[in-house]
């Protein structure tokens, strides 16, 4: 997860707040990344499945991930992989199935998803993204929210004003 700065349409006071975003709802939640029913398994594998079964299909799951953030530099904010020699490093190796290793691919790509969604934060508000966390009474935000990109059927309800 990562957090960033930002004033928010809830407020009806304008101030800053930090909000935090998670990869995974941004993998459900956006449409260009193209999981519509269900999140990759790169973070973990199907409970009850012993590690080593677990490396491979763990590491072909981010492989495909990475191949589908790749595809980001095509889009509204565009997300280039390419733009650095880590993140681009990513891209042209296939996923490691050593734990270190794999830990840091998995959180470069993390990082960079995260990213991705505080630029559609930035871009689109809350045309693309909903804000969670807000509570439902349209009291102000104590203990933070959650940025998440959303298509249309997976929006809760506005919070109550």
């Amino acid at each position: 997860m990562a957090g960033y700065m930002t004033t928010g349409p809830w407020d009806t006071v304008a101030r800053t707040v930090v909000s935090e975003c998670y990869p995974y709802t941004t993998i459900v939640g956006a449409e260009e990344l193209g999981y519509h029913t269900e999140r990759p398994p790169y973070k973990r594998a199907p409970k009850g499945m012993p590690g080593a079964e677990a490396w491979p299909i763990r590491a072909a799951a981010c492989d495909v991930l990475i191949s589908r953030v790749a595809e980001l530099k095509d889009c509204a904010p565009p997300a280039d992989l390419a733009s650095h020699e880590e993140t681009r490093r990513i891209v042209n190796e296939p996923s490691p199935v050593v734990s270190g290793a794999y830990k840091k691919r998995e959180d470069l790509l993390d990082a960079v998803i995260c990213a991705w969604t505080a630029a559609l934060w930035h871009r689109y508000g809350t045309a693309r993204c909903q804000v969670l966390g807000v509570p439902e009474d349209g009291s102000p935000v104590v203990n933070g929210t959650i940025i998440a990109p959303c298509r249309e059927a997976q929006r809760r309800p506005a919070a109550k004003r």
